[in-house]
């Protein structure tokens, strides 16, 4: 498969991720993170970034099921985020591959842990520290579109934080 094709592949994901920090819901934010994470998991496979195709597959998955609770309405999400963290630990260290490597599995460890919140300002500032070590990561990996897409996802979930705050100060008047 073509390099460019592999970068339109992180770019339709980092689209779809971008776009999610702008809704208000927690389940539409999670809907649109898990078609984002389809992409990404292709993308860095085909890039041969394992580590990182691992782990995106494995917040799929644990995004599938969280999207799922909530939609079912369970409450008791913390056993399910308990127990995917060391299963992402293990897989993760299973398929590490150099020192980059540890930037996802830091990625993907913080953001299961955010959905244990339904804050959706605690969702967005997750969103920073991990756009920033996916960044470093597609730095390593060569992954170009990923670069300029954490780069501009980080804007767009500071606007977002930004335009919320303001948002809810003018519902408190």
């Amino acid at each position: 498969m073509s390099f460019e094709l592999i970068q339109v592949i992180g770019a339709i994901g980092y689209s779809i991720l971008a776009v999610s920090y702008f809704r208000k819901e927690k389940n539409k934010i999670l809907f649109l993170q898990i078609v984002a994470y389809i992409f990404f998991t292709i993308h860095y496979y085909l890039l041969s970034g394992i580590t990182g195709a691992i782990c995106n597959l494995i917040g799929l998955v644990s995004l599938v099921i969280i999207y799922l609770f909530d939609e079912c309405k369970v409450k008791n999400k913390n056993a399910l985020i308990i127990g995917m963290i060391p299963v992402i630990i293990i897989i993760a260290l299973v398929t590490y591959q150099n020192v980059f490597s540890i930037f996802p599995i830091i990625a993907s460890v913080i953001a299961i842990m955010s959905f244990i919140s339904d804050d959706e300002n605690v969702i967005r500032g997750i969103g920073v520290i991990c756009a920033m070590c996916w960044l470093i990561y597609a730095i390593a990996y060569k992954s170009y579109v990923a670069i300029v897409f954490e780069v501009i996802t980080l804007l767009f979930v500071v606007i977002a934080f930004i335009r919320n705050q303001k948002n809810k100060k003018r519902g408190e008047q």
